[in-house]
């Protein structure tokens, strides 16, 4: 049984996505699954030559045919799943392996009536952003939730517009009124401010 799909959308990151599949923790009960919107640099070769070298990880790699938007390649993955719960997890970012397979054994085993548990981020410069109650709509990033895959059944990420899905996913999230557990364990890194990253082009108004 699969309990958690790590769902990896990516676009020319030929040497961080293969930074952020070093870090997941290796487990029978996890699926990793990358899809390339279609790159034009080297990382679908990259990931095609990862997945043959490390057998050990549960690794799905799929492209796209041509560039579909970020938005676009989440709702395939997110078809495409799985596990019990996902996880969206950028491609540029990378987790702190003990603590996120701490998340999986201790807060999704135990945790069996939430539809949303959270972990805390920290980013660069070692700035910490704890999710909880006041913070849950600012720090709305699906990268610092794993969410039970059958309580958004119906949901897609909007594909007409480039940046910021997540956010709008989120809210209606909200709306169906989930149970969220905070978990206060710091697992992830957001790698931001990263210069040429789609958050850093989102908050300078260039996207």
């Amino acid at each position: 049984m699969i309990k958690l799909s790590v769902l990896i959308p990516v676009w020319n990151q030929e040497k961080l996505v293969i930074n952020a599949l070093e870090h997941l923790p290796r487990r029978d009960d996890i699926e990793v699954l990358v899809r390339d919107d279609g790159s034009t640099d080297n990382t679908l070769a990259n990931l095609r030559k990862y997945k043959e070298d490390h057998p050990e990880l549960n690794l799905t790699v799929v492209a796209n045919k041509g560039n579909k938007g970020v938005a676009w390649t989440k709702n395939r993955l997110l078809k495409a799943a799985k596990g019990e719960w996902f996880h969206v997890h950028d491609s540029d970012d990378w987790v702190y392996t003990n603590l996120y397979n701490k998340m999986i054994t201790e807060w999704l085993t135990n945790c069996k009536d939430a539809d949303v548990v959270c972990m805390d981020l920290e980013i660069n410069g070692g700035a910490r952003y704890p999710l909880n109650e006041n913070t849950q709509k600012v720090y709305c990033a699906q990268i610092s939730r794993f969410i039970k895959r059958d309580f958004v059944k119906g949901m897609t990420f909007p594909e007409n517009i480039r940046a910021g899905d997540d956010w709008y996913f989120a809210e209606e999230l909200l709306t169906r009124n989930p149970k969220i557990v905070y978990s206060g364990v710091m697992a992830y890194h957001y790698n931001y401010p990263r210069e040429g990253s789609l958050s850093y082009l989102q908050v300078r108004g260039l996207v």
